[in-house]
């Protein structure tokens, strides 16, 4: 029988009580099942297309009774759908006289969410109340379950759950449960409140809540986040409390006390803001009292970006550390502990289809102690720049300009203004088979100094030609295996005059590091102190191996060296010329055998020394079961000499075994070294890490251990380790 119509106020109650009270019984995260789990005795049963509320309802029963005055009444298999939702029971009945909805017997609700049963229900439309006995329920697809006593819906939308219980893991002995003695459901508010709650692992009682608050649906909430700890040797153990504040549906904050046994009592924090044009965030931590200094020690952090308009942004930082062993003693790697420098800047920005503009101040804070006086960087106040890159018509030549304007200050040495112009004219041809581009510049740049007392020219400039040309081809051929090797072959000249550069301050001017990009660059100087002159020519060449249909490279290859055909003598301050033929062969090897292997080769050959400049090798793998292997060499003559190893491997489907070493060969020195185990059930994981690492440069090794526990559905204890690996190249 499929009645669409009869009693609509008997079908809205049945949903309502079900429909309310048990897809929104509790709100956790529901993680996925690993394959070794049992399947989770709930599927969905359709993924759910559009707000059930304004679906048709359809009732079918075996006999539907409505003869009695008293009651209406649906039996035998009764089933109610409506969209993805189903309501199945033995016996369901309406009782006009007292507006009442009621399933005296068992009864089972699903829908794409859950799945929960129970011994008995009803709903009164009076009084705006129901209430089920009895009541089991699992999240579908999930092995999220519990069960409570009693389920209420009370009038002014809020539900209690009594005596409930709730866990992840399958099985009737779970290894974790949450338990509350009641459960307060606010529906409007979004938000719910358990009373008298425990955490039990293992049987044993983990943590008592009396009084607690937490969102049942995507409404952030303020609250106690579940606390951290760590240990470090010099810091002692760790423990943090975070609270996080709901200030307002743009703007969040995260507040966490945190106590160190060999420190003291530190205040770390975080405020975020965001509107349609803005976006901000401040980060600190204060230290009281620091144990071991006997001073107040902090860092923060503050970022500002706001889009002004379509063309135009501004952006604010400030950085700062109360002193130069701050990172030293809170630092988590060696690559914060080794800053020389904190950057704070402000500024604003914009371009347009040909130009782009930028107006910046900065500043930065010295955190090195080696750094003298005499080597601190420039403050720039301000800097601006200017660019245009516009076509000429349809003839393939094209203006450009970059300029820029910037005035260097600093407490000692000289400072002054420096301004520094350089129009080109270029033209260019692509085409299918290749390319060609010339192009003719000239560079100007003037300088107005303080000489602060030191004898010299207070205003000395440079002007010099640059003239290049870069033109490449593109072949390419099919090979038996089906893929497609290319051949690009390249060549670039760069003519620059040498002009006397030995009176021009440096201010912000040093070498690049020389690679692959470095052959075609009309400039080996960053900044515009110097300008180096050359007279060479750059033979490179590429060839690939392609894919025909993804068009993934399966491996490539690049070659290129430059060759010299007069000494350069622009040098940095003290620097000898240079009268070298050729610059070092540069070949970068990359090879991809299958999706989940990545290799890499890179070599910088001396031919003038017969010996390698620079080298470095590694590889990624990565299983189909979630093991992880990665090695790293690098080498750079009289600078770098060092590996570093990554291992994540699974030993069972449970097991995983961690490991990380990065050691520096020159100086026989430990950098890194990671050791640890993780387990993963169900329904829980927990990892363990040990880790040594230095943290300064004068060889301070910190020792620290990780322990992280994570219940799954509820959320994490602990301190979360260190990444491992990193997804970004080395």
């Amino acid at each position: 029988m499929n009645l669409k119509t009869v009693h609509p106020a008997c079908l809205f109650g049945t949903w309502l009580i079900i429909g309310t009270m048990c897809s929104a019984t509790l709100y956790a995260e529901v993680t996925p099942v690993p394959a070794y789990c049992p399947d989770p005795a709930v599927a969905p049963v359709a993924p759910r297309r559009a707000d059930p509320s304004g679906q048709p309802i359809d009732l079918w029963a075996n006999r539907f009774d409505a003869r009695n005055p008293d009651y209406a009444e649906a039996s035998g298999d009764v089933e109610l759908r409506r969209a993805d939702q189903v309501l199945s029971s033995d016996l369901m009945r309406y009782l006009p006289a007292d507006k009442q909805v009621e399933i005296p017997g068992a009864m089972i609700f699903r829908d794409s969410a859950i799945r929960a049963t129970a011994d008995s229900a009803h709903y009164s439309f009076l009084n705006d109340t129901g209430n089920l006995q009895g009541v089991e329920y699992r999240l579908a697809g999930a092995t999220a379950n519990g069960s409570a006593r009693e389920m209420e819906l009370s009038a002014g939308n809020r539900s209690f759950l009594r005596d409930l219980r709730f866990t992840t893991c399958p099985g009737e002995d779970p290894e974790w449960e949450l338990l509350a003695r009641e459960l307060e459901l606010r529906h409007e508010e979004g938000y719910g409140i358990a009373r008298g709650a425990r955490l039990e692992f293992m049987d044993i009682p983990f943590l008592y809540l009396p009084w607690v608050t937490f969102p049942i649906d995507a409404r952030r909430k303020s609250g106690f986040l579940y606390p951290h700890f760590s240990s470090a040797n010099d810091n002692g153990f760790e423990m943090g409390i975070p609270y996080y504040w709901n200030i307002a549906p743009n703007q969040d904050a995260t507040l966490m006390p945190r106590y160190f046994t060999d420190r003291g009592f530190m205040m770390t924090g975080e405020y975020r803001m965001l509107t349609p044009r803005t976006a901000g965030e401040l980060e600190f931590d204060f230290l009281f009292d620091d144990k071991k200094t006997n001073r107040n020690r902090h860092h923060y952090t503050v970022q500002h970006h706001t889009a002004i308009n379509r063309r135009w942004r501004a952006a604010v930082q400030v950085d700062r550390v109360s002193d130069p062993l701050y990172f030293q003693d809170f630092g988590l790697s060696l690559a914060q502990t080794a800053r020389q420098f904190l950057h704070s800047y402000a500024g604003i920005d914009g371009g347009g289809r040909y130009w782009t503009f930028s107006l910046l101040a900065d500043d930065f804070q010295v955190i090195d102690e080696s750094v003298s006086a005499a080597s601190e960087p420039y403050r720039r106040l301000p800097r601006i720049y200017y660019s245009l890159d516009r076509p000429l018509g349809n003839s393939g030549l094209r203006f450009g300009l970059e300029s820029e304007v910037v005035s260097f200050d600093r407490d000692i040495g000289v400072t002054g203004v420096r301004t520094d112009i350089y129009p080109q004219l270029g033209w260019g041809m692509e085409r299918y088979w290749g390319f060609v581009r010339g192009e003719a510049g000239y560079r100007y740049t003037h300088y107005d100094l303080d000489l602060k007392g030191a004898t010299g020219n207070d205003r000395p400039d440079r002007g010099t030609e640059i003239l290049s040309l870069d033109a490449g081809m593109y072949f390419e051929r099919e090979l038996n295996s089906g893929r497609v090797q290319t051949l690009e072959p390249r060549f670039f000249y760069l003519y620059v005059p040498f002009e006397n550069q030995d009176d021009l301050p440096d201010f912000d001017t040093a070498e690049f590091t020389f690679g692959f990009s470095q052959l075609f660059h009309t400039n080996r100087f960053t900044g515009a102190d110097r300008q180096s002159d050359a007279n060479r020519a750059t033979l490179a060449v590429t060839t690939r191996s392609l894919d025909p249909v993804s068009g993934q490279e399966r491996w490539g290859l690049a070659l290129g060296q430059i060759f010299h055909f007069q000494e350069q003598r622009v040098g940095l301050s003290g620097q000898a010329p240079l009268d070298i033929d050729t610059s070092p062969l540069v070949a970068e090897f990359s090879w991809h055998p299958f999706t989940r292997f990545t290799g890499r080769l890179g070599v910088q050959w001396n031919w003038e020394n017969r010996e390698l400049d620079v080298g470095s090798v590694g590889f990624d793998y990565r299983t189909s079961k979630g093991g992880r292997l990665g090695f790293e060499y690098r080498f750079r003559r009289d600078r770098l000499d060092q590996f570093d190893v990554r291992h994540y491997w699974p030993v069972n489907e449970k097991w995983r075994v961690i490991s990380r070493l990065k050691y520096s060969l020159e100086e026989s020195d430990l950098l890194e070294a990671q050791a640890g185990i993780e387990y993963e059930s169900c329904c829980w994981a927990l990892r363990l890490i040990s880790r040594r690492y230095l943290r300064s440069r004068d060889g301070d090794e910190r020792d620290a251990l990780y322990l992280e526990l994570n219940l799954k559905g509820l959320g994490s204890f602990g301190r979360e380790p260190p990444p491992l690996f990193y997804d970004e190249a080395p």
